[in-house]
């Protein structure tokens, strides 16, 4: 193959990555060291936020146990509905070209709602 053709691919291949990296954002999801709250009895894992914010009603806060969200997973738990509806458990974060941009050191990483300690950013 001709370095002509090879150089017209790769610029190719950056365009079509920036139109349509521009349009997708990246996900996040929450990470396993995440803290999330417990409802041992009912079996489901609640956002901390939707928890500390919201206060729901039908949710006996005395009850609730705290964990990381992997030992929530691997004890058979289940996430809360609303929490899940709401969109705590992940974060838009960047578009895909800028979100591979950062993955090569060429922008800088965004906040994001996890801290390492396993605490939320809210």
């Amino acid at each position: 193959m001709k370095l002509s053709n090879i150089i017209a691919m790769l610029i190719g291949l950056i365009l079509f990555v920036g139109l349509i990296g521009q349009n997708y954002t990246v996900p996040l999801a929450a990470p396993d060291y995440a803290f999330v709250y417990v409802d041992a009895e009912k079996k489901i894992y609640y956002a901390p936020s939707y928890i500390d914010i919201a206060k729901p009603a039908d949710v006996d806060l005395k009850k609730l146990q705290r964990m990381t969200l992997q030992e929530a997973r691997s004890k058979g738990l289940t996430a809360d509905d609303t929490s899940v509806e709401k969109g705590y458990f992940r974060q838009e974060y960047r578009p895909l070209s800028t979100y591979l941009l950062e993955k090569m050191g060429l922008a800088k990483p965004l906040p994001v709602r996890w801290n390492k300690d396993g605490a939320w950013n809210w």
